[in-house]
């Protein structure tokens, strides 16, 4: 995780994290094979920030405390790779920020962005030599992103988010500190500046003025900004990835239901190319230097590496593409494959680990994503594969209200928390439960993580013999609890995702939690932003009330975390628990049974 490419894409780095441990990883790129080192000697985790230099040195960004971060810079070995004797730039203050590098052959090594508090954002230079941290200018609103429009860098292209308003596309003069807004529809619209090439000046932008996002590009200093249609497809989320070092094509990334796509677009004859690819997910940053492009890549038996693409001529739409091996082992025990299913109005596409004749393994497990927009992807999942290493089969389906799949697929789901999604986990699993019946195997156990942890709860409480078990990540009782509950920009999303419908009875798990009967394992952080972890101590004590015996059939755990935390980083602990839960309990006809009790911890509070 944490890809970062030097200025002129010879170098870069990562963090690597095997189980509960996570190391430094420089890549030596440049025009022969890919030379990747895990360097010793580096405290570094999830949340650490890199930014590698193209002579093999690294400046680190590390989080000491709540609001403190610390810059540190470490100059390249004789072998060209990062040296543990490092020197600290300096300390800042802030509730968090980003690096960004500068540009090919500029003196400093880049810029440090902070968000300073919910009204300001400053950019600072970082040098190698005292003061290390210099400040070029404090702004309003919140900054994101950053793209230099000049081969000299004396101007940043940025975006801004004014307090109360909408996010808009300014430059910033490095040299005296001024700024102006450059990038800007309206005021209910968010407009961004994604990508620039200082070569051509040519902008990638993108808005949601008509409504839905859509990628335009222009040339800085011209009036006119084109958003051509063959750069928007309706229900599939597009983004840029890269411009090449001329400054004369675009790559585009596309989420196509559970795989990426790649395209490379033209604005001089607007065209959209796409290109051959492997099936898996590409994530961003990408780097495109000369016909190579690099760009980290995952299946489901790899977790993210390097990938590189190689194009024959400037036309090609079939690059040549090697995947590294990363010196992270393969996962192959984690066979898994696409498969299409009856929804209940309509095909559902599913990921399925576990190898042919996955319908009738032991003990299969429904996975329910988080969101509502979002989609589980055909890439490396520490989850699925702790699962499937452990003998279980993962099913996990793109129900109505996934990305990836067309507007319809997508919208049938906004402002329906637990509607027409639920109503396709039902019609899935009465087709699993009923040929797993006649085979007397037992029922699947349902999870989830956050809003899939809500869904995997209603589906639990609505078909109560129909499952072995229930995992719930970080679920919310319902949409307008968690209105009720969590933090403005919690509330913000609920209202951009379709807020909440008056005229609909929106499942409320707390007045439904009766009907479970399956066992239940109740995970949440503490320090959870996002979902508040009071959503699942109320249900907690519920469930104690209506006769639920801690470890027997309600396993209650609080970890000192935050959201990414439950659902998104894996420590081992939590995949043993799940793991562990998962095996000891199953279902026969006629009801439930349990096999071994699990052991309970229970969160204070």
């Amino acid at each position: 995780m944490g890809f970062a490419f030097s200025p002129r894409g010879l170098r870069a780095a990562s963090v690597g994290v095997a189980g509960d441990t996570a190391l430094l990883e420089s890549w030596q790129l440049g025009a022969g094979e890919v030379v990747q080192r895990q360097i010793a000697g580096f405290a570094v985790g999830r949340a650490t920030r890199l930014l590698p230099l193209d002579d093999g040195s690294l400046v680190l960004w590390q989080q000491c405390g709540s609001q403190r971060h610390e810059i540190t810079m470490y100059p390249a070995t004789a072998e060209g790779i990062p040296g543990t004797d490092g020197h600290r730039l300096g300390s800042l203050t802030a509730l968090g920020g980003y690096l960004l590098p500068g540009p090919v052959g500029w003196s400093a090594p880049g810029l440090a962005v902070t968000v300073d508090d919910a009204d300001r954002s400053t950019i600072w230079r970082l040098g190698d030599a005292p003061p290390g941290i210099e400040r070029i200018v404090r702004l309003p609103g919140l900054l994101s992103g950053g793209a230099w429009i000049d081969e000299a860098g004396r101007a940043l292209a940025i975006n801004q988010t004014p307090r109360g308003g909408r996010q808009h596309g300014i430059v910033v003069d490095l040299s005296d500190g001024s700024w102006r807004r450059t990038w800007f529809m309206s005021e209910a619209s968010t407009d961004q500046i994604l990508l620039c090439s200082p070569a051509t000046r040519l902008l990638v932008v993108s808005s949601n003025a008509s409504g839905e996002p859509r990628l335009g590009w222009g040339v800085l200093g011209q009036p006119t900004v084109h958003f051509p249609e063959v750069l928007h497809r309706r229900g599939y989320p597009r983004h840029p990835l890269a411009v090449d070092d001329r400054g004369e094509r675009v790559l585009v990334h596309e989420r196509a239901g559970a795989v990426s796509r790649l395209f490379v677009y033209t604005p001089a004859n607007d065209s959209l190319t796409p290109l051959d690819s492997p099936r898996g997910i590409v994530s961003s940053p990408a780097c495109w230097a000369g016909d190579v492009v690099r760009v980290p890549f995952s299946q489901p038996a790899h977790p993210r590496t390097l990938a590189t693409l190689r194009f024959d001529d400037r036309s090609a739409a079939k690059p040549a593409w090697s995947l590294h091996q990363a010196t992270t082992s393969s996962c192959a025990s984690a066979d898994a494959e696409l498969v299409e299913l009856d929804g209940a109005a309509g095909p559902i596409e599913a990921i399925v680990y576990g190898g042919t004749g996955w319908r009738y393994r032991e003990r299969l497990v429904v996975a329910l994503h988080g969101g509502p927009l979002s989609a589980w992807g055909f890439e490396f999942d520490p989850l699925f594969h702790s699962l499937a290493s452990a003998g279980m089969t993962v099913l996990a389906p793109n129900c109505r209200g996934s990305t990836g799949y067309g507007e319809e697929h997508l919208r049938s789901a906004l402002g329906k928390w637990g509607g027409p999604d639920l109503d396709d986990v039902r019609h899935l699993c009465a087709r699993l439960e009923r040929d797993r019946r006649r085979s007397g195997l037992p029922a699947p156990i349902v999870l989830g993580v956050s809003y899939g942890a809500y869904l995997a709860l209603l589906a639990a409480c609505a078909d109560p013999d129909s499952w072995s078990g229930c995992v719930a990540l970080a679920p919310l009782l319902s949409p307008a609890a968690l209105n009720a509950d969590a933090a403005d920009a919690v509330r913000d999303r609920i209202g951009e995702l379709g807020g909440l419908d008056e005229n609909q009875q929106q499942g409320d798990v707390l007045s439904l939690c009766a009907s479970l009967r399956a066992p239940l394992l109740l995970v949440h952080g503490r320090r959870d932003e996002h979902i508040p972890v009071r959503q699942s101590r109320i249900l907690h004590r519920r469930l104690l009330e209506l006769g639920r015996h801690a470890g027997t059939d309600l396993d209650y755990v609080e970890l000192d975390t935050n959201h990414a935390g439950v659902v998104a980083d894996w420590p081992s602990e939590l995949l043993r628990r799940i793991r562990r839960f998962c095996l000891t309990r199953t279902a026969t006809t006629g009801g439930m049974r349990q096999e071994a009790p699990v052991a309970t911890h229970v969160g204070r509070g």
